[in-house]
């Protein structure tokens, strides 16, 4: 019979560090809406919609294809930034890096992330 509630003692852990540095921090804003706690309604921000532009990250070989893995590159992924404020003045289609990854708030379940930061900045990138 398998242990109950083993889920107390599984750790799974987000490598924010790693993340960002593959991807450059640099993110097109695809949209944004205001985020409230359900659980601590004192804990508010907004969540984003980004799409990833850059990923340098090497997913090696799918063994059943035997083709290199896709990068996340034109992926899109939510995060929170847990700043207090119902919406950030960055419009859609600009770029941003996330600030400061808080890794007690966020969480993943199975493959699902739940990605919490204090603060977005906009970039301004330089098109050719």
């Amino acid at each position: 019979m398998p242990i109950a509630n083993a889920w107390v003692f599984i750790e799974n852990k987000f490598k924010a560090e790693e993340f960002l540095k593959n991807t450059h921090n640099l993110y097109r804003l695809v949209s944004q809406r205001p985020y409230i706690s359900k659980k601590s309604p004192d804990e508010s921000g907004v969540t984003l919609t980004l799409l990833i532009t850059k990923d340098e990250t090497d997913y090696g070989i799918d063994k059943k294809s035997g083709l290199k893995r896709e990068t996340n590159s034109l992926n899109t992924f939510d995060v929170t930034i847990l700043n207090n404020k119902t919406s950030v003045n960055i419009h859609k289609g600009e770029y941003v890096k996330l600030v400061n990854y808080i890794p007690e708030k966020s969480f993943i379940i199975d493959f699902d992330l739940i990605l919490r930061f204090e603060n977005v900045e906009k970039v301004n990138v330089k098109h050719k």
